[in-house]
C-alpha cells in the first residue's frame, strides 16, 4: 500500500509540475513578447521623430530668402538636432542591411549641413545659393524618401508582430483555463480511487473486530494484503493470545482460590461503591472463626456496620476515600465479635478490580495479645513519648534496613504510619511514596559517610515540601546502628517563595511584552493602512481584493492581540465609581447573547438563568474592567456549548467578609483536571485562535481590585467561575 501511495503522490507532483512549468514557459514567453513590442512601438516613434525633423529643416530651406526665412543660428540648431535624432537610430539592434541604410541617411545629413553652411556663408552670389539650395533640396528629398519608406516597413512589421502576439498570448490563456478546471477532476478520481482501496480491507477488519466482542476468539482475518495484511496478521496473533490468556486466567483463579482458604489472616472482599458500601462479598474460614460466625453468616454482614465498633464505622468513609483513590490503607483498629467481644485488629487495605467492578481487599488479624504487651511496655516510656511527641517537626528513628522503628505523632499523622512495633514500615514507603530509596536520598548519604546530611524535596503522595536532615546514630561500640530523622515541612516556606517567583516573572514578561507590542504596533498600522489603500483601487482583480481583505482581518486580530498584550503588561489604571454589580452582570449578560461572534455561530440557543442578590450593596470599583472581566467569562461559557445549554450567574453578600461573590457557570464540556492549574498562565490556551491571554487579563484586573478568582470544572458537566471583590475602604485609598 506504501508502495501504491508513494506511485501515486509521485503522478500527482510530475503532473502538478508539468503544469507549473507550462504555466511558467507561457508567462515568461508573452512577457518576453510584450517587451519586443514595446521595443518596436519606441523604434517607431524614434523614426515619426526623425521625419518631422527632416520636415523641420525642408521647411528652414523654403524660407529662405524671404521676409520669413529663420535665422543662421536657428537653422543650424534644427540640422544638429536631426543629425542628432539620426545617431540616435544606431542604439537599437538592427540587421546589416538597415544599418547601411542609416549610415548612408547620416552622410546625406551631413551633405546637407554643409550645403546649408554654404548658403549661409555666400552673400550675394545669387547663382551659387541657388546652386547649392537645388543640391540641398534634393538631398532633403532623398531622406525624407528613406525615412518614410523605414516608417512605412516598420508599421508593416509591427502590425504584424502585435497580431501574432495577441493571437499566441489567447492560446496560451484558453490552455491555462483548460489545466485549472481539469486540475479538481483528476485530483478527485484519485482520491476515489484510493478511499475505495482504503474501505474494503477496513470493512474487513471491522468485522474481525466485531467477532472478536462477541467471544469468537477462533475467527481469522483472511485475504488482505500488503499494510492491512500486516494488521490482519498482527489481530489473528492477539485473538490467539486472548485465547491463551482467559486459560491462564482460569488456572490462576484456581490458585487463588486455594491460596485464599488456606491463609490465617482474616481476609474480606467488600463492595467499594454504591449504596451497599462495606457488604462482605467473600470471606475465608480464617475471617469467620476469628469473629464467632459461620461462612455463610459472614456473606450476609456489613463489615463496616456489623464488625468496627461505632468508633471506627465513623471513621470508615474517610478509609475508603484513601482506597479509592489508589492508597493502601493500613491501621490498627477494633472489631466486634458476634458474642460482642471487642477486639483489636491490625487492617491492611486496598482497592481491588475485578471485571470491570471495584472492590475493596481487606487482610485483618487478630492483635489483641500484641496490645495487651504494648500497654505494659507503654507506661514505662511515657515520659520520653510526651516529650518526644510534643515536637511539632516529624522525628523518626530509622535502622540500618531503612526501617521505621520509633516516630514522633507528628510523622505518624503526617505520614499514616502503622503501628511500627509489629509492621516493616520501610522509611521511603511513607516519606516518599516508593518501594525504593529515591537518588538524592539522605538516609542513603548518611549511612555512606556517616555524617548528618540535608536535603529539600517535594513529596507528591504528600503534597508537602519537606526539609528531611538525617542524623547518624551510633551503638555502643561505635558503630553506626541507624539514623535518626528530622523532617519540617517547608510548604508554605516554598509558596511564598514561587509566589515572589511568579511575581518576577510576571514583571519580566509584562515588560517585554510592552516592549514587543509597541515596536510592532507602529510598522504594523501602517502596512493596515496601505492594504487599505490598495482595496480602493477600482481596477484591482476579485481574487486579490479577497486575498488583501483577509490580510486586512488577520492584521485586525494582531491588533486585537497586541491591545490584549499592553492590557496584560501594563493594565490601565483603575477608574472607581460606585458601582451596582448587579446591573452591571445584567448588560454584559444581553450583550454577550448577541456578540457578532455569538450569534453567526450559535448552533442552538442558550438559556440564561439569573440568581441576583436584592440585598446586594454598590461597590467601589471599575465598571468598564469588570464588564470586560465579566463579557470573557461569559463569552468563555457560551462558547464552551456549541450544541448549547444554560449560562447562570449568581451574586451573593457575605456580611462575615464584606465581600459580594459572583459565580458564572456553564453546562458546557468543562475543563480537564490537568489544565485547572494552568488556564491562568499568561499564553496558555486551547482554542485555535486564541491568545492566552483572556484569562491572564482577567485575573489581573481582578487581583487589581483587591479580589479573588478561582474555577471549579468537571469534564462534561461545565464550569463556574468564582469572583470574590472585597468591598474595603482600603482599596479606594489605595487606587486614588
Amino acid at each position: 500500500m506504501k508502495k501504491k501511495l508513494f506511485i501515486a503522490s509521485g503522478l500527482v507532483c510530475l503532473i502538478f509540475l508539468a503544469g507549473g512549468i507550462y504555466i511558467i514557459t507561457t508567462i515568461e514567453t508573452s512577457t518576453t513578447e510584450l517587451d519586443n513590442l514595446i521595443r518596436l512601438h519606441q523604434v517607431e516613434i524614434l523614426r515619426e521623430h526623425l521625419l518631422i525633423q527632416i520636415k523641420n529643416v525642408q521647411s528652414d530651406l523654403y524660407l529662405m530668402g524671404t521676409r520669413y526665412e529663420q535665422s543662421p543660428q536657428t537653422v543650424m540648431a534644427n540640422i544638429d538636432r536631426l543629425s542628432r535624432v539620426g545617431v540616435t537610430c544606431f542604439d537599437c539592434h538592427h540587421r546589416d542591411r538597415v544599418v547601411q541604410r542609416l549610415r548612408n541617411m547620416n552622410v546625406d545629413i551631413e551633405f546637407y549641413k554643409g550645403s546649408v553652411s554654404k548658403i549661409l556663408a555666400m552673400q550675394g552670389d545669387r547663382a551659387g545659393i541657388m546652386k547649392e539650395g537645388d543640391k540641398a533640396f534634393q538631398t532633403t528629398q532623398k531622406l525624407f524618401a528613406q525615412v518614410k519608406d523605414m516608417v512605412h516597413i516598420a508599421n508593416n512589421k509591427l502590425a504584424g508582430k502585435t497580431k501574432a502576439s495577441l493571437k499566441n498570448m489567447y492560446g496560451s490563456k484558453t490552455i491555462l483555463y483548460v489545466l485549472v478546471i481539469l486540475t479538481p477532476f483528476v485530483a478527485a478520481g484519485f482520491c476515489f480511487f484510493y478511499i475505495r482501496e482504503f474501505v474494503k480491507p477496513i470493512k474487513l477488519l471491522l468485522k474481525a473486530t466485531r467477532k472478536l466482542e462477541s467471544g469468537d476468539l477462533d475467527y481469522k482475518v483472511e485475504g488482505l494484503k500488503d499494510e492491512f495484511g500486516e494488521v490482519a496478521t498482527s489481530f489473528n496473533a492477539m485473538a490467539a493470545s486472548l485465547k491463551h490468556n482467559m486459560l491462564g486466567i482460569q488456572e490462576s483463579e484456581k490458585r487463588y482460590r486455594t491460596l485464599f482458604e488456606s491463609a490465617a489472616d482474616a481476609i474480606f472482599i467488600i463492595e467499594a461503591e454504591g449504596e451497599k458500601i462495606g457488604d462482605i462479598v467473600d470471606a475465608n474460614q480464617a475471617a469467620a472463626k476469628m469473629h464467632g460466625y459461620t461462612l455463610d453468616e459472614m456473606l450476609t454482614l456489613n463489615l463496616i456496620k456489623d464488625l468496627d465498633v461505632p468508633e471506627e464505622t465513623a471513621k470508615a468513609p474517610d478509609r475508603v476515600k484513601r482506597i479509592m483513590n489508589g492508597e493502601w490503607v493500613k491501621a490498627e483498629i477494633e472489631h466486634r465479635k458476634k458474642d460482642g467481644t471487642i477486639f483489636a485488629v491490625e487492617i491492611s487495605a486496598g482497592l481491588l478490580e475485578y471485571m470491570g467492578q471495584k472492590y475493596i481487599l481487606a487482610i485483618d488479624r487478630d492483635i489483641s495479645k500484641r496490645k495487651e504487651m504494648e500497654k505494659m511496655v507503654l507506661q514505662s516510656q511515657l515520659e520520653w513519648e510526651d516529650t518526644f511527641n510534643t515536637i511539632t517537626d516529624m522525628i523518626t528513628i530509622h535502622d540500618k534496613d531503612f526501617r521505621i522503628i520509633r516516630a514522633n505523632k507528628a510523622a505518624e499523622k503526617i505520614l499514616g504510619l502503622p503501628f511500627l512495633g509489629a509492621t516493616d514500615a520501610k522509611c521511603y514507603q511513607y516519606y516518599h511514596g516508593q518501594d525504593h530509596p529515591p537518588e538524592n536520598c539522605a538516609s542513603c548519604g548518611c549511612f555512606k559517610t556517616g555524617r548528618p546530611v540535608s536535603v529539600e524535596m517535594y513529596e507528591p503522595h504528600l503534597d508537602r515540601f519537606l526539609e528531611i536532615r538525617a542524623m547518624p546514630r551510633f551503638g555502643d561500640d561505635d558503630q553506626l546502628v541507624g539514623l535518626i530523622h528530622v523532617i519540617r515541612d517547608i510548604t508554605e516556606k516554598k509558596k511564598v517563595e514561587e509566589s515572589l517567583q511568579r511575581t518576577e516573572q510576571l514583571k519580566l514578561v509584562g515588560e517585554w511584552s510592552a516592549e514587543l507590542a509597541h515596536e510592532i504596533k507602529n510598522p504594523l498600522a501602517g502596512i493596515k493602512g496601505s492594504m487599505e489603500v490598495l482595496l480602493q483601487e477600482p481596477d484591482i482583480a476579485g481574487e486579490d481584493k479577497a486575498l488583501i481583505e483577509k490580510s486586512v482581518d488577520e492584521i485586525r486580530r494582531i491588533e486585537v492581540l497586541i491591545k490584549s498584550l499592553l492590557n496584560f503588561a501594563k493594565p490601565p489604571r483603575l477608574q472607581l465609581l460606585q458601582t451596582d454589580i448587579n446591573d452591571l452582570l445584567d448588560k454584559t449578560l444581553s450583550f454577550s447573547i448577541n456578540h457578532p461572534t455569538m450569534v453567526d455561530g450559535a448552533a442552538m440557543p442558550i438559556k440564561i438563568i439569573k440568581d441576583f442578590d436584592p440585598n446586594l450593596p454598590e461597590t467601589m470599583a471599575d465598571p468598564m474592567q469588570l464588564q470586560q472581566v465579566f463579557l470573557n467569562l461569559m463569552l468563555n461559557a457560551i462558547e464552551a456549548m456549541p450544541e448549547g445549554g444554560a449560562l447562570a450567574v449568581k451574586t451573593s453578600y457575605d456580611e462575615r467578609m464584606n465581600a459580594v461573590n459572583i459565580a458564572i457557570a456553564d453546562t458546557g464540556n468543562g475543563i480537564e483536571k490537568s489544565m485547572l492549574e494552568q488556564i491562568f498562565q499568561p499564553f496558555f490556551t486551547t482554542k485555535r485562535k486564541g491568545s492566552g491571554l483572556g484569562l491572564a487579563v482577567t485575573r489581573r484586573l481582578i487581583e487589581q481590585h483587591g479580589g479573588d478568582v478561582y474555577v471549579e470544572s468537571t469534564p462534561d458537566q461545565g464550569t463556574v467561575f468564582n469572583i470574590t471583590l472585597r468591598t474595603l475602604p482600603e482599596l479606594k485609598e489605595k487606587s486614588a
